[in-house]
């Protein structure tokens, strides 16, 4: 076991303290991004319809091949990124136009009638339904009188663009998921995590992936206070650190950290110290896509099961959760052994 002086255990007791009360906030709160960039990835769906269209009522009939979506298909013991059929290939529709914005409210096949609610385009020219157009995050919901438009920031991230004329109804769905670094390690509860830990030597003190979220801005450890500890940082960035504690040279490298919002976020921090390397994961998605989408991680996913256009039974995954607490924290009570300051 490694062990400090009686001067710097002491002070290492009354630091980890500190330390201990800025730990106990939101740990989910996210901090300034790192300088890794926003990686982005974009998938398409396109559909084409033969269109019969009725000015006069604001309607349209399409015959076509239907509306598909990407989705991550279970299929026996593996898995598969593959495309469902999600609307029948004949449609009806009514159109409204509200000022120079169209809005299409589909024929609920089950119910019989156009449903009061529909999405929103702007682009073409009002009062005229041949054109291109595309979405707007709005939702035109008819209600007679009391007809009104409500935007909703959910449906940012996905377009869709209509090419309309006579005869012909195009679509094309466009979903862009965004991932913005969130790799901040100076300010991050990994890091005061970490040095409490080397402080106390407390297993519950040890941090894990999902800390570099957390951040406390106001208590970031000095150099002095470190070298109290038997800890001399010699490189730290936002996405990691080199230090020795007691002699022992230990480097911090952040693999991973992009957060979309808190149910949606990526963490992978690897602590190498003693010719061993600790890797600690936090992956959590509530889509899976198409990189999750594979047989070996068929353990890590929740499954249902729902029917496409034609009715058929399909099953597909959602709620991707990989975490490795537990080892990881072992892994670290391995390769840096400290006991309790006192």
């Amino acid at each position: 076991m490694n062990r400090l002086t009686t001067n710097a255990s002491l002070f290492g007791a009354a630091l980890a303290a500190t330390f201990a009360f800025y730990a106990c906030g939101d740990d989910s709160s996210s901090g300034p991004s790192g300088d890794s960039g926003t990686y982005t990835s974009t998938e398409t769906n396109s559909s084409s319809y033969q269109m019969l269209i009725d000015e006069n009522s604001q309607t349209m009939h399409l015959s076509g091949s239907g509306d598909f979506e990407n989705m991550c298909l279970v299929k026996g013991n593996t898995v598969e990124w593959g495309q469902v059929k999600v609307t029948s290939g004949e449609r009806l529709a009514q159109y409204k136009f509200v000022g120079d914005t169209l809005a299409i409210l589909w024929l609920d096949n089950e119910e019989g009638e156009y449903e009061d609610y529909g999405e929103m385009f702007v682009g073409g020219t009002a009062g005229n339904i041949y054109g291109s157009w595309s979405s707007i995050p709005c939702m035109y919901h008819d209600r007679g009188r009391d007809s009104r438009t409500i935007c909703d920031s959910d449906f940012e991230g996905v377009q869709t663009t209509l090419t309309i004329s006579d005869g012909s109804f195009s679509k094309t769905t466009t979903k862009t998921t965004s991932q913005a670094s969130a790799s901040d390690y100076p300010t991050s509860l990994f890091r005061i995590h970490l040095f409490t830990y080397l402080a106390t030597g407390s297993k519950g003190d040890i941090p894990t992936a999902g800390d570099i979220f957390g951040h406390s801005f106001d208590q970031v450890p000095t150099a002095e206070a470190l070298a109290m500890l038997g800890i001399v940082s010699t490189d730290v960035s936002l996405t990691g650190e080199s230090f020795t504690y007691a002699g022992i040279p230990v480097t911090v490298e952040i693999q991973k950290a992009f957060k979309m919002d808190d149910d949606n976020k990526a963490a992978i921090v690897n602590v190498t110290a003693n010719g061993v390397t600790c890797t600690g994961i936090r992956e959590e998605f509530e889509e899976i896509s198409r990189e999750y989408c594979t047989t070996e991680n068929i353990n890590l996913f929740d499954t249902d099961s729902d029917t496409d256009a034609n009715g058929n039974k399909y099953y597909y995954a959602y709620d991707y959760l990989n975490k490795n607490i537990d080892e990881f924290r072992t892994c670290i009570q391995t390769i840096l052994p400290v006991t309790p300051a006192q």
